[in-house]
């Protein structure tokens, strides 16, 4: 959302809390100084004096709708939309709180009810119809209804044109349709708007990736890791491309990082069991590929992944065992189906 900068919110909250000093009954004072602690990121301040508002003004819709806020940012969903539903019964003409609870919706992946609601905020609150308009594509975008998604992106555009935001949306959805050069323009106009956004680097760095720029790509996504250096997803794209330069080392130095990031994703764990497997690391592999069937037992791919393993470790009992527990599965993954038959063939 957008906000003051925090020398503003510094001279807000210096002033408020003089006000405060004087007056400890005034709601709009609290208020408006929760309102500065939120845009600062002072989630437990924000939350202090938008309750204080409340408590002293129960009828104050500005005050639900900053304590609703800071609900949302910690998570408790429900609380959240009870404080905008209540904002909205106090002072149905107030906007605001219509925009926020439809990214609550959002939020909750109830997208059906997001758009219902970001169209009501839309239509009530214009001057918040931008961040209405993006959401409300992100929205549509997660129910696969493109053309409504890149519609409300469009029209984000027109009415900001300075931000990056929408063009990187969708460049996203250039992607999921594998219209690679599309994604790419929008991606580098998102970039060109906002260098310093994590995000607009990461769809060029996909977009460069799917066109088979691997050095194009990983400049991207070093670009990602410097501006946002725990995202992982920016590993995760990462590491595939030293494979494909035939750098594993640097591929296992990528994993490590999503691991740390993500320990429960069994499939990391697989990707790097197979780096380490090709130089010739089979101890850390077969602990990696252990590790990640824990994580997801009847994995047969995982599974089958092993079972190469156990054989280029003249380890036929285990080997044979990972081969058998793939085809006694239910038929998921030809692949591993196939690998399994071949390597009992081979054992026989």
């Amino acid at each position: 959302m957008a906000r003051a900068d925090d020398a503003s919110n510094d001279r807000i909250i210096a002033e408020t809390t003089g006000i405060i000093a004087t007056d400890r009954g005034n709601a709009a004072a609290y208020e408006k100084r929760g309102e500065a602690y939120f845009n600062k990121r002072d989630r437990d301040h924000a939350f202090e004096d938008c309750s204080a508002a409340i408590r002293i003004d129960p009828n104050f819709a500005r005050a639900y709708q900053c304590r609703g806020l800071t609900y949302s940012v910690q998570g408790d969903r429900d609380l959240a939309l009870a404080d905008f539903n209540e904002a909205i019964r106090l002072d149905p003409n107030y906007g605001p709180p219509y925009t926020s609870r439809g990214i609550e919706h959002f939020n909750k992946r109830d997208y059906d009810l997001a758009i219902t609601h970001l169209t009501e905020a839309i239509e009530r609150n214009p001057a918040q119809a931008y961040l209405a308009l993006v959401i409300r594509g992100q929205s549509y975008g997660a129910k696969d209804d493109y053309d409504h998604a890149v519609a409300d992106y469009e029209e984000a555009m027109r009415r900001n044109p300075a931000a990056a935001w929408p063009y990187e949306l969708r460049g996203l959805v250039h992607l999921d349709k594998d219209e690679t050069d599309q994604a790419l323009d929008d991606c580098s106009n998102a970039v060109r708007l906002e260098p310093n956004a994590a995000g607009g680097h990461y769809c060029r760095a996909i977009a460069l990736l799917r066109k088979d720029d691997m050095d194009g790509g990983i400049h991207e996504l070093d670009e990602v890791i410097r501006i946002k250096p725990a995202y992982a997803k920016a590993y995760s794209a990462r590491a595939p491309a030293w494979l494909k330069k035939g750098d594993l080392r640097r591929a296992i130095a990528d994993f490590d990082e999503v691991i740390r990031l993500q320990p429960e994703n069994a499939k990391t764990y697989s990707y790097r069991a197979g780096a380490l497997r090709e130089i010739g690391e089979h101890m850390r592999a077969l602990a990696d590929y252990n590790e990640a069937l824990r994580l997801d037992p009847k994995n047969q791919e995982i599974l089958a992944n092993r079972g190469l393993l156990y054989m280029m470790m003249s380890d036929a009992k285990h080997a044979r065992a990972d081969f058998n527990s793939v085809l006694a599965l239910p038929l998921s993954d030809k692949w591993a189906y196939d690998t399994a038959r071949e390597g009992l063939g081979f054992l026989k």
